[in-house]
């Protein structure tokens, strides 16, 4: 049953195309990476200030999420566990769902409007969460993920890397669960930083890691630099 239910989703994105190019001297594509804890948001709200305030026009969105649609499946990727055990495929799978309307119906356009996108996650945390850390087959991850990002890859991407001992530290510090993955071990969190630290290597021209253990106004104007480094244009 679930190989024919991967099949139909499989056809089903196969048969929606869209072109994956669009004018470089006029949008850029940046993903933020990182395991819980790590300061993405904080990350986030700091940089897209200081890209504001260079007259810069971007659009800031998330994974899973960014449309109606996308969503509706994050509430439910977000339950998770609490109403049944996710599979790694059919946890991948409803992820991917969300990815593929978020890229058509949001990134996209928004790109085709000339505007930058800084998204807070996207197909390098399937490759962590659901793929090194549960085990999904990389062919049928690879195969996924370039269906349901039609083929568009970030042109930058942060990784923000900490000892899992103060992103564990400021998980405590919040006071609340913001994700089930906050309740998880030491040691699944290690295994998630290393996820991404092989990923990186995997990608190193387009993932560029951040000590993220500083104060956050070094790590951003870090980026910064990076960024006029690499889009000078």
């Amino acid at each position: 049953m679930i190989d024919n239910l991967l099949i139909k989703i499989e056809n089903a994105l196969a048969s929606t195309t869209i072109s994956s190019g669009y004018d470089m001297k006029m949008a850029r594509f940046l993903t933020v990476e990182g395991g819980e804890g790590v300061g993405k948001s904080s990350f986030i709200e700091l940089l897209s200030h200081r890209l504001r305030d260079k007259g810069m026009a971007f659009t800031l969105t998330r994974e899973p999420g960014g449309t109606r649609i996308a969503d509706e499946i994050r509430s439910v990727f977000s339950k998770g566990d609490d109403i049944e055990e996710f599979t790694p495929e059919g946890e991948f799978l409803l992820v991917s769902a969300a990815r593929a309307q978020h890229v058509f119906h949001k990134i996209r356009p928004e790109l085709e409007k000339g505007r930058w996108i800084i998204c807070d996650r996207f197909a390098d945390s399937s490759r962590v969460y659901q793929g090194i850390l549960k085990g999904v087959e990389t062919d049928f991850l690879e195969s996924v993920i370039q269906k349901s990002t039609y083929g568009l890859t970030p042109d930058l991407t942060f990784l923000l890397d900490c000892d899992v001992t103060v992103s564990q530290a400021r998980v405590a510090g919040r006071g609340l669960v913001e994700s089930r993955y906050d309740l998880a071990s030491l040691e699944v969190h290690e295994r998630l930083r290393q996820g991404y630290l092989q990923v990186s290597r995997m990608f190193p021209h387009r993932i560029q890691v951040l000590d993220a253990s500083g104060p956050r106004e070094e790590i951003v104007n870090q980026a910064i630099s990076l960024i006029e480094e690499r889009f000078h244009d």
